[in-house]
């Protein structure tokens, strides 16, 4: 393979201009930004497997609609005309429209023939779209089911090493969907509720941040597509299309991050957090397009311990909650007017969940370790495969 050299002027840079260029280079070649290699690839592990699948064909499904939709308001399928223009409404909160409002706005603008839409217009259009196919409400309770299952999912798999896709999917089937519903069918442990509720509300806020992305992205086009109309400099239609295409490409892979990423993290912590200190178990990291860093701890075994023990070994232990926030994939730091190697303190670390965003990481379990911290989620599963008539064991083999 050839190596070819890239070399930066970082002169002029502040000392945090430089961390963040080094930062944004090293996820780059992670994978962490931009699209990784294998990003639509079904994950390796059959545990959380149609989990991703799931939550990633609703938010494209959401996705679709705000496209073809939008299409057809560019068509000007939507116009109907009436006698007279209503005036326009109220001031109004444009990532949480009700009912009520939404329907306002769609009489609105469609008494406005496209090629009369006004800058306020087409930002209006856009608020509409967005909160009738993606609106608050729904996505947090799309965020909340995502956390818990796979939470779930780890602590199955924690209990269970090995279990056919259909298996597993029928054990997703039978999991509860949101917070209250966990706490009353498992009545989980501490370490496990919080597991639980920092799950929900990271996903939660990638999944807004997703809503509000998706505003901004189509806003900026539309408008300077128009601008353009306006000022006599006629762009063609098919580049507004190219340059939605590739906004709704983008999004795709921005909710599919959100799939892989957060199922990935809330099960290699709900895994974690269901072993007793002791338990070793190996990081897995084989599958296609693994960055340099993750290959490299492929194979590694830890231990786990509480995450309340004193003086924690980031290279030998693992613990529910251990993560590379705070922390860096690039080796090297500015201070001053000089590169220096950053100590491994600052460096990534193994964590309990994924190394970085994309990142497909998983753990096995070394011994015979099943887990006693959550009795009531033990009977549940026992129930399970009792209700199925076969054993952990037996369902592995099928």
């Amino acid at each position: 393979m050839l190596h070819k050299s890239v070399f930066l002027d970082i002169g002029a840079l502040s000392c945090g201009c430089t961390d963040h260029a080094l930062e944004s280079l090293a996820k780059a070649i992670s994978g962490e930004e931009g699209d990784a290699p294998d990003i639509w690839a079904q994950h390796e592990s059959p545990f959380v497997r149609s989990l991703i699948e799931l939550f990633s064909s609703r938010g494209l499904l959401r996705l679709e609609k705000v496209r073809d939709e939008l299409n057809a308001w560019l068509e000007g399928k939507h116009h109907t005309p009436g006698t007279s223009t209503p005036a326009a409404p109220a001031p109004l909160n444009p990532a949480r429209l009700d009912a009520h409002e939404l329907a306002l706005v769609k009489i609105y603008l469609e008494n406005i023939p496209p090629a009369e839409f006004g800058a306020a217009d087409w930002s209006l259009l856009i608020d509409y779209l967005v909160s009738r196919y993606m609106p608050f409400d729904a996505l947090q309770t799309e965020a909340e089911w995502l956390a818990v299952r796979s939470v779930y999912m780890g602590k199955i798999q924690a209990n269970v090493e090995k279990l056919p896709v259909v298996q597993a999917d029928r054990l997703l089937a039978a999991l509860p969907t949101t917070l209250p519903a966990a706490r009353s069918t498992f009545d989980p442990p501490p370490v496990v509720q919080s597991v639980l509720d920092y799950g929900y509300a990271r996903c939660a806020d990638n999944v807004q941040a997703v809503t509000e992305s998706t505003r901004h992205r189509l806003k900026r086009v539309i408008m300077a597509h128009e601008e353009q109309a306006r000022l006599g400099a006629r762009p063609p239609a098919q580049a507004l299309q190219t340059q939605l295409f590739d906004e709704f490409a983008t999004l795709n892979r921005d909710w599919r991050r959100i799939a892989v990423t957060e199922v990935g993290d809330n099960a290699g912590n709900g895994l974690i957090a269901s072993l007793k200190p002791g338990t070793r178990v190996r990081r897995i990291e084989q599958y296609r397009g693994a960055c340099p860093f993750c290959r490299k701890i492929n194979g590694t075994v830890l231990t786990v311990v509480s995450p309340d023990k004193k003086d924690k070994d980031w290279d030998t232990e693992v613990w529910c909650g251990k993560s590379n926030i705070g922390r860096s994939g690039a080796k090297r730091k500015r201070v001053d007017d000089e590169l220096v190697e950053r100590t491994p303190a600052e460096l990534w670390s193994i964590p309990a969940g994924t190394v970085h965003p994309h990142c497909r990481g998983i753990w096995t379990v070394l011994e015979e370790a099943r887990p006693t911290d959550d009795p009531k989620f033990a009977s549940w599963l026992d129930a399970h495969f009792a209700k199925h008539r076969k054993t952990p064991e037996a369902l592995a083999q099928t």
